[in-house]
């Protein structure tokens, strides 16, 4: 009545929807100060469809108070039967006395009420629980739901992993087919004799260096100490023309002796024997492909 309007004091339907709504909003507060038994009800926000959705709730919570007194009066009343039944001492079979009280049962429920029997019975069993419990059967179906879309979750990635690595083993077949058969990735029939002849290549460098070394370090020492006043200009020239000439050798000695080197350094780690190197490159193939698998390994790993 609060939120009436002045406008709304001069139109009657207005003021009626007002006070129904009020009245809901009473009967809404009271179930809610019922159900929380002296707890402070949470603050929510007082709208139309929050009074709808109350509604809902409470006529729904009516309707199962009432199905199960009527379910808790039924077994009350199978039970008084059961008693009076021992009491009186009558015999029989006992699949029978189970017939009978079934019977009973079914007798006393209505169609609504043999349905939701049948149907709480069929989900108890559904989900193997130990009661008929509605709260427990609720979170046996939580569990069984999410335990479903987890497999489900991990199943699409298994398969999405698995096509993944299938791609990955034709592409490794297809590289190993490549470096067995193709002649580009095979081992020279003339590498141990080019090995054995840019190692002896380099040795006589090396040792032509040296040698070169000596000849310049002597003669530059030779010309500090020979070289007079008279013949200094002349001697410097031709000494100078000279050391130039050799040091130009030597550059170029160098250079080359440096291209050797990395020419046999690309087979470094080799063995002579053309077998053996042929194994060694086989091991290294090995090695690569673990290598590989170790970053399939990280790879799955990281889409994990």
């Amino acid at each position: 009545m609060d939120s009436l309007t002045p406008q709304d004091l001069f139109s009657p339907s207005k003021a009626r929807q007002q006070r129904a709504q009020a009245a809901d909003w009473a009967q809404i507060d009271s179930w809610l100060s019922y159900k929380y038994a002296g707890r402070t009800v949470p603050t929510f926000e007082r709208n139309e469809e929050t009074l709808k959705v109350l509604r809902e709730l409470a006529s729904a919570n009516e309707r199962a108070d009432e199905e199960r007194m009527v379910a808790e009066r039924v077994e009350r009343e199978a039970d008084k039967e059961m008693k009076a039944r021992s009491k009186d001492g009558e015999d029989g079979d006992g699949d029978g006395d189970g017939e009978d009280i079934l019977a009973t049962l079914r007798h006393h429920l209505t169609d609504e009420g043999l349905e939701s029997l049948h149907a709480l019975a069929s989900t108890a069993i559904a989900l193997n629980t130990p009661t008929t419990n509605p709260e427990t059967l609720a979170h046996a179906l939580i569990a069984h739901t999410s335990t479903s879309q987890t497999l489900t979750n991990n199943l699409a990635h298994i398969r999405t992993l698995q096509s993944y690595l299938q791609h990955q083993q034709s592409l490794l077949r297809a590289q190993l087919t490549a470096l067995q058969h193709d002649p580009a990735f095979s081992t020279p029939p003339s590498i141990q004799r080019q090995t054995t002849e840019q190692v002896r290549q380099t040795k006589h460098l090396r040792s032509r260096i040296r040698e070169y070394e000596d000849k310049l370090s002597s003669l530059q020492n030779g010309q500090r100490s020979a070289v007079t006043p008279a013949s200094k200009n002349v001697s410097s020239t031709e000494a100078i023309a000279d050391m130039l000439e050799q040091q130009a050798e030597l550059e170029a000695l160098r250079t080359k002796v440096e291209s050797l080197e990395r020419e046999v350094a690309r087979f470094a780690g080799l063995p002579a024997d053309r077998e053996a190197a042929r194994k060694e490159v086989a091991r290294l193939e090995v090695e690569l492909d673990e290598v590989r698998k170790r970053r399939d390994a990280l790879f799955e790993g990281l889409v994990g």
